[in-house]
Formats: structure tokens, C-alpha cells, sequence
């Protein structure tokens, strides 16, 4: 049976009620909209109707106004009032006085501004009375005379415009606004009347079909009709009985797939536990073979432990996971409480940041740890799964690569000093020794001696300055017995360590055990040097007494050798800053070269210096140098040179950017009878060996224009018989090979004595002489 339907508005109804009540606000709002935009565009039409109309009677008047003519300006004004659009006209003067007037002028208004003060043209609307004693709306256009040259306006026009038109004007088109919106909304309504109809009979066909279909009948079909949203509403109807029929033979179907999965289900539950448990074998084998600590916390409490766990704290897992074992005792205080903080962060969930922590390992040593950790499933219940990566290693070799690196950076800094004490000192020490060629006075000869000490003194600092800087290789590398050179430094020092502990009456005891090993490439004086330092420092970090051990190996290809003392030790500022050069903790008792140097020699020879040192413990200082094979070197007897023989006197070039050194070159070989000529940088060298002939040309390397190496090679280029001697206080830098490639006969160092100079001067001399005799 079909209910009887509600009696309420129907959707016909309310469609086409909704449709009138919209066009007729649009159309009202829109005859609103369009009578103010009309209004506003006519009043501004008329301002500017009215200012053109006063700018036009300006400039009319301005002769007038400027000859105070009141008769030709009220002509002005009767002529202008005769347009019916005006209602008035008004002249005024400079002074503000009417000079001409015309219309109906509204005697009670009075201008906006006084001339003077009026500036630019203004509009004002304002009530002008009538005949009739009504009130007539006026706009009225006010506009400055002015006169080219004067600044302040020379009079006023007003012109007053009636609103009538305006207002005409906006009546019709209202009128006809209102006829046309009521057209359109009869319209509106006849064609909302027929689209709701139209619209809502495919809906009364649709609820018919509901109702069939809600009292069982499959079997009707809507017809499909109307708009194409009902007509797919209509299709989507007859669609969903054919689905119902589909769904009921895929039920069947489901059925019996059901059926045959549940025959298969204990196969493939077999099948996914092997996979299950081979996926732990491999997760248990990866953490166990980790060589970091894997380790799961849950509740505060430890769970599992990996095997490098164990190794590196000594801790079993059975004693890990004894509820007696607190994880925290493994740190320091105030780690632990980081350590714990972490932990439970990542098994809440929380995504906590890894941490830096130390522990001691089972050797009682400090470790450097990153704790990194997750949260994890263990057991059923959330856990920490944390990771302890040992960072020890990395973190001191990153510490011995900066302390390379600021070592390095140190090097460079005292080489670039070096070089300039090399060129102070040269002019120190040749012009002393030249003086003391001179027959002065024996008191005065003293003077000089002492001054010329003191700059051998000063070239011997420069000297150790260098090494500390790596940068000497003038000095021959032989094979020696690192064993035999420990064993001599031992000898050297007895009587300083010996009776240094007779004195403050404490036992110093010294061991040497050093075995059998290969010979290094080095030279014997400064390693000796360099384990002399050792030896000494170690004996003063001893005051109380104590025990050093010098022990001699050679595990693999490399020499290595320990210094090893039981003093005081060291801080790990000191630590850091000990191969610093000047770095001394003795005060006035050091001059803070001595390590700096011997790890210049180190590094000089291919080997490594390294410390280790723990305070109140003591200090182990641990060398190590490259094994040398003996039968493949050369060795090359120097059986000494004799001093060259004097030559004929040459013609020589000294180029030098240091005023003093080229003078000081140019009178010592003056003295010897050599013709000398100056030039003060490579450019100025090159120019006057380009114009003249010259028996041997030397020049400094370091120059601001040219180096040497490139005056060298321009000259060898041009004259290839010309010998080129470098005078350069960068000379202990250089390497034969390079010197040799570079076509230099000789090297001579700053600061150099007037004998060396002199001696190198008549070798190179005589080499050139011999071959040009033959």
C-alpha cells in the first residue's frame, strides 16, 4: 500500500518562489547600483562643465583684472550669463571686492577662501533662493585668475550651474529602470514556473519507483528522462537491481574460494613461520657480530646484551640482566643521568637525539661513546633498543690530524720569519766582517767581534727555527742505527741526570732496551738531538725521583722507539700545546724551541712523534721512522773541497729587492776586484743582462716583481753561458733536484760570511773559465 503523502510545499513550489525572490533582489539591487553610479558620473560632468566655464571667463577678465577695468568685467559677466545653464556669475577683484556680477547671486554665500589664500579650482554645491522664495540647488565653481610671474592669484571667478538637468536626468532614468525590472520579474517568474515543473517530474517518477522498490518489487524500472543529472540518477536506479543480482553470485563464488583457502591456510602459516625464523636467525646473527654494544632496556631494567657488549665492559649477559645490575654505574655521574634521560625517551616513543657519553672499558680506560637508540616491540611490551658506537679512536686521530694542521699552519709562520731574520742578519754579518778586514783599532775590533757573534748566535736560532718548520734539507740523511743513537744520547746526559739526582739526593733510574733493528735514513746530530731533548724533559718531570725506560723495536717495516717516564705528567692543554714553538712550562729556564724542534727533525726524517700522558702517572713519548734498505743506497764519500783558486776578475749582476744586501754584496766583491752593478728587482736585472755582458749574475729568490726561479730562467734562455747564483734566505728550502732542473749553478744562504760568498763566487767563476779554455 502507498502512503498518502505529506502535505507540505512542494519542491515545484519552493524552486519557483526561491527563482522570483532572486531576480527581483538582483534587479533591485542592480537599479540602485546603476542610479548612484549615474548620479556620481553627472555631478562630475557638471563640476567640470562649471570649472571650464570659469577658466574660460578667466582668462577673458584677466586683462581687465589686471587694469582694475570694472566696466569691461561686468560686460564679462553679463556676456557670460546669458548660457541657461547658469544661474549667476561673480568677478572678484584682487582684494576680494566684486568687480563684476550677474544672475540670481546668492548674496549670502561668500567665497570658500580668500583670494590670496585660494590656490587651485574648487566646487562646492550650495541653495540659491528663487523669486518664489523656493530654494534652488546650485553647484558653483570657484577658480583662481592668475598672472604669469606672480605667485599669489590676481582675482576670482564664480560661476554657479543648476542641478535641474542632473536631476532630469536621473527621473527618466529611473522610470525607466522600474518598467524594466518589472518586466523582467514577470518574466523571471513565468520561466521559474516552468523549469521547477520541468525539473521535479522526474523526481515524482523516481519516489514512485522507491516505494515499489521498498515493497520488495525487483522488477521496476524508472524511466529515464529529464535533466542529466536526474537522468543518471534514474540509470543509477536501474543499475542497482542488476548489482544485487551480480553481488549474490559473487557471494557464491566467494564461497567456495573461502573453502579452498582454508585447505591451504596451514601450508602458507608453515611457510610465513620458516621465513620467521630465519628473519631472527639473521637479525640475532647481525647483532651479535656488530662490533658495537647492542643492548635492550625496557622498564628501566636491561633485557639483552650483545657480545661486543660484553667484551668491551666485561659484563656477562646473565649479569646484565640480573635485576641487581644498574646500566648507569657503567658512566660517569654526569652522564648517567643523560644516559637514563635518553633511554626512557625512546621507549615512550619520544624522538630523543643521540648523545656523547664516556664509560670505562674492562681495562679501566676511557671511552668515548655515541649512544643512539629506538624505540622497539621486545617481549609484547615497548623497549629501547640502544647502540654504543666507540668513538675514541676517530675523535684522536680527527685530534692528531688538527694538531698536524695547526702544526703545519705554525711551520709556515716561522719559515715566512726566518727568512726575514736571514735577511736582517745577512746585512749584519757581512757588513761586521767587512769592517773587520779593516785595520781599526784593536778595542774597536773587539766591538765588531762581539757584534758579529751575536749574529752567528742569531743565525743559529734561524737555523733551529727551520727545523722546527720542516723545511731544511741542505744537511746529508746517512744510514744510522736508531739504537746506537739512543744509546749516545743516554751518555751525553749522564752527568746532567746522574748528578742532577746526586744534588736533590733522589734516585733516577735510566734503562735502555733496545733490540737489534734495520738502520733509518737520517742524520746521527739531530736525532741525537732530538732524544737528548727527550731525555732531559723526561728528567726534569721527575722531581722526586723516578724511572725511564728507553725501549728500541722494529715491529714491520717501521723503527719504533718509546720514551716512557713515571713523573709528573701532563695536562691535556699542555699536551696539545707542547710542539708549539716558544710553548715552554720551565719559565725563564726554557726557551720553548726544544720540542718544537725535535718534531721538525721527526717530521724532517718521515717519521712520528706522538704522546701519551696521564697526570701523577707519567709520560710516554713514541717515535717511529721508516726502515731504510741499505744495499740500495749509494753512499757518496764528500772528501772535502778545497777552497776554489782565485780567478780573473768578472763582471757580476747582483739583483736583490734589499738595498742593503745588494750593497753589501757589491763592496765585498769589490774588495776582491770584481767590476759590480746594482739592479733593485727583476725587471731592472733583466733589462741591464739583456744590454750588457755579464760573467755571473746573482739574485735573490724572493722578490715582489719576479721570483728568482723566473729571472733564472730568462736569462739561461737568452745566455745559457751565464752562470745565476741564488742569494735567498729561503735557501735551506730547497732541493737539489729543483735547483738543478732549474739551471742555478749555486746557492748561496742568508745570512752568508764574506768567506763563503767569496769562495762560491770564484768556484762558479772557475767551472765557466775551464770549459771556455778547452
Amino acid at each position: 500500500m502507498i502512503p498518502a503523502p505529506v502535505r507540505r510545499r512542494t519542491l515545484e513550489q519552493s524552486f519557483a518562489v526561491t527563482t522570483t525572490l532572486l531576480v527581483i533582489l538582483v534587479i533591485g539591487a542592480t537599479t540602485v547600483v546603476v542610479q548612484q553610479r549615474m548620479r556620481g558620473a553627472l555631478e562630475r560632468g557638471l563640476a567640470g562643465r562649471g570649472l571650464a566655464i570659469a577658466r574660460s571667463i578667466g582668462a577673458v577678465a584677466t586683462p581687465s583684472l589686471l587694469a582694475y577695468n570694472y566696466t569691461a568685467l561686468q560686460l564679462a559677466a553679463d556676456g557670460a550669463v546669458e548660457d541657461p545653464a547658469l544661474v549667476y556669475v561673480v568677478i572678484h577683484d584682487k582684494e576680494g571686492g566684486t568687480a563684476g556680477v550677474a544672475g540670481s547671486l546668492p548674496f549670502s554665500a561668500s567665497i570658500p577662501q580668500s583670494p590670496a589664500d585660494l590656490q587651485a579650482a574648487t566646487t562646492r554645491q550650495i541653495s540659491v533662493p528663487t523669486h518664489d522664495h523656493r530654494a534652488l540647488t546650485v553647484l558653483e565653481a570657484v577658480v583662481p585668475v592668475r598672472v604669469e610671474g606672480v605667485a599669489e592669484p590676481w582675482g576670482t571667478v564664480r560661476v554657479g550651474l543648476s542641478y535641474d538637468s542632473v536631476e532630469d536626468e536621473l527621473q527618466r532614468l529611473e522610470v525607466g529602470l522600474g518598467i524594466s525590472g518589472l518586466l523582467l520579474a514577470l518574466l523571471a517568474i513565468g520561466v521559474s514556473r516552468w523549469m521547477a515543473r520541468r525539473t521535479t517530474a522526474p523526481l515524482r517518477e523516481l519516489v514512485q519507483g522507491t516505494v515499489a522498490l521498498s515493497l520488495g518489487d525487483t522488477s521496476y524500472r524508472i524511466p529515464v528522462s529529464g535533466v542529466r543529472e536526474i537522468a543518471e540518477l534514474g540509470q543509477a536506479f536501474n543499475k542497482m537491481m542488476d548489482r544485487v543480482q551480480e553481488k549474490a553470485a559473487e557471494s557464491e563464488a566467494y564461497q567456495n574460494q573461502l573453502g579452498a583457502l582454508n585447505a591451504t591456510l596451514e601450508q602458507q602459516v608453515s611457510q610465513r613461520t620458516r621465513a620467521l625464523e630465519e628473519s631472527e636467525v639473521q637479525y640475532r646473527t647481525l647483532v651479535q657480530h656488530s662490533p658495537d654494544s647492542i643492548l635492550i632496556v625496557q622498564g628501566g631494567q636491561v633485557r639483552f646484551v650483545n657480545q661486543a657488549f660484553q667484551e668491551t665492559f666485561g659484563i656477562s649477559k646473565e649479569r646484565a640482566a640480573s635485576p641487581s645490575f644498574c646500566l648507569e654505574s657503567l658512566f660517569p655521574a654526569h652522564h648517567a643521568h643523560v644516559v637514563t634521560e635518553r633511554i626512557r625517551a625512546w621507549e615512550a616513543g619520544d624522538p630523543a637525539s643521540p648523545a656523547e657519553v664516556e664509560a670505562n672499558d674492562t681495562q679501566g680506560r676511557s671511552r668515548e661513546l655515541e649512544l643512539r637508540g629506538s624505540r622497539i616491540e621486545y617481549l609484547g611490551r615497548p623497549a629501547a633498543e640502544c647502540l654504543l658506537i666507540d668513538m675514541t679512536e676517530t675523535r684522536r686521530l680527527r685530534e692528531k690530524l688538527h694538531d698536524s694542521e695547526r702544526l703545519r699552519s705554525l711551520g709556515e709562520l716561522a719559515s715566512g720569519v726566518a727568512h726575514d731574520f736571514n735577511n736582517l742578519l745577512g746585512a749584519v754579518l757581512g757588513r761586521t766582517q767587512l769592517l773587520r778586514r779593516r785595520d781599526f783599532p784593536a778595542d774597536v775590533d773587539r766591538d765588531l767581534a762581539v757584534v758579529e757573534k751575536a749574529a752567528m748566535d742569531g743565525r743559529e736560532t734561524v737555523r733551529r727555527i727551520q727545523e722546527f718548520s720542516r723545511l731544511r734539507t741542505d744537511r746529508p740523511l746517512t744510514p744510522v742505527d736508531l739504537g746506537q743513537i739512543i744509546e749516545d744520547a743516554v751518555e751525553i746526559t749522564r752527568t746532567r741526570w746522574e748528578a742532577d739526582a746526586a744534588r736533590r739526593n733522589v734516585s733516577v733510574q735510566v734503562v735502555s732496551r733496545c733490540e737489534p733493528v734495520p738502520p733509518i735514513l737520517g742524520n746521527p746530530a739531530e736525532l741525537r738531538e732530538v732524544y737528548t731533548n727527550l731525555i732531559l724533559n723526561a728528567v726534569d718531570a721527575m722531581p722526586q725521583g723516578g724511572r725511564l725506560t728507553l725501549r728500541c723495536a722494529a715491529p714491520g717495516g717501521l723503527v719504533h722507539s718509546e720514551v716512557e717516564d713515571t713523573g709528573v705528567g701532563m695536562t691535556e692543554e699542555i699536551r696539545r700545546h707542547l710542539f708549539d714553538p716558544f710553548f715552554t712550562t720551565k719559565g725563564q729556564g726554557g726557551t720553548g724551541l726544544g720540542m718544537s724542534v725535535a718534531y721538525g727533525i721527526v717530521r724532517r726524517h718521515g717519521g712520528t712523534i706522538d704522546v701519551t700522558t696521564t697526570l701523577g702517572h707519567g709520560t710516554r713519548f713514541v717515535l717511529e721512522f721508516p726502515a731504510c734498505d741499505v744495499a740500495a743506497l749509494e753512499v757518496v764519500a764528500d772528501a772535502g773541497a778545497a777552497t776554489p783558486e782565485a780567478v780573473r776578475p768578472g763582471r757580476i749582476l747582483v739583483i736583490d729587492d734589499e738595498p742593503s744586501i745588494a750593497q753589501l754584496l757589491e763592496d765585498a766583491l769589490s774588495c776582491e776586484g770584481h767590476s759590480v752593478e746594482i739592479a733593485l728587482s727583476g725587471r731592472e736585472g733583466l733589462e741591464m743582462s739583456s744590454v750588457s755582458e755579464f760573467d755571473l749574475v746573482m739574485s735573490d729568490l724572493g722578490m715582489p716583481d719576479m721570483s728568482g726561479w723566473e729571472v733564472a730562467r730568462t736569462i739561461r734562455a737568452a745566455r745559457p753561458h751565464v752562470p745565476v747564483v741564488l742569494v735567498t734566505g729561503w735557501g735551506t728550502t730547497l732541493s737539489p733536484d729543483e735547483v738543478s732542473r732549474s739551471g742555478i749553478s749555486a746557492v748561496l744562504h742568508k745570512p752568508f760570511e764574506i768567506r763563503e760568498l767569496i769562495e762560491m763566487t770564484h768556484a762558479v767563476l772557475r767551472r765557466v773559465a775551464v770549459p771556455a779554455e778547452r
